[in-house]
């Protein structure tokens, strides 16, 4: 079974009330690698963390989005000064935010953390030019933070979705799987 299927089988599953346990033992032998399936079920959150923080992780989507389409504008405007070779340079952040959005969306587990950091790195990257922010005009200053609060809200948001619905990652995203115990209740 392939990663795609497994996951939407684990979803699936999930959603119909099936615990981790009853999962892991059905696609025990359809996988060929344990750690694979231990993977994939650490990916897929529970049908109660998916609706208690689906609210945040809508709004996680939004601005990852807005940051997406932000990003996708400044680099259409960055291209018409620049050659077409720099094209799929300027086009890897926008198509980055997308993939994350897109993670984020089927709430996988092993995105978050990573994202944080992604987001974390990009602030502080961001944060080198911030006197060239303080020396335009207040509507300068406007536009430079709208890009700064929706950052800091999705490093916020990332490690807090992270943190609470997948236990099994680490602060870098790495799994844990020493952690992870299968019991016949699912994961602990």
């Amino acid at each position: 079974m392939e990663k795609k299927e497994a996951l939407k089988y684990i979803s699936e599953k999930l959603k119909e009330g099936q615990s981790k346990k009853q999962i892991y033992n059905a696609l025990s032998s359809k996988i060929k690698f344990k750690s694979d399936l231990t993977h994939y079920l650490a990916m897929v959150p529970g049908n109660e963390d998916r609706i208690k923080y689906n609210s945040f992780n809508i709004t996680l989507f939004s601005l990852l989005m807005f940051i997406s389409i932000s990003k996708l504008i400044v680099a259409a405007l960055i291209l018409s000064q620049i050659s077409l070779i720099a094209l799929p340079l300027a086009l890897l952040v926008p198509f980055l935010s997308f993939y994350f959005a897109i993670s984020v969306w089927n709430f996988r587990g092993n995105r978050y953390r990573p994202l944080g950091m992604i987001g974390i790195a990009g602030l502080l990257e961001s944060l080198t030019n911030i006197e060239q922010l303080f020396s335009y005009n207040w509507v300068g200053i406007t536009i430079g933070l709208s890009f700064y609060i929706p950052t800091v809200l999705v490093i916020i948001l990332a490690y807090y979705i992270g943190f609470k619905v997948f236990p099994y990652y680490g602060f870098w995203g790495n799994l844990k799987e020493k952690e992870m115990r299968l019991t016949a209740d699912g994961l602990e």
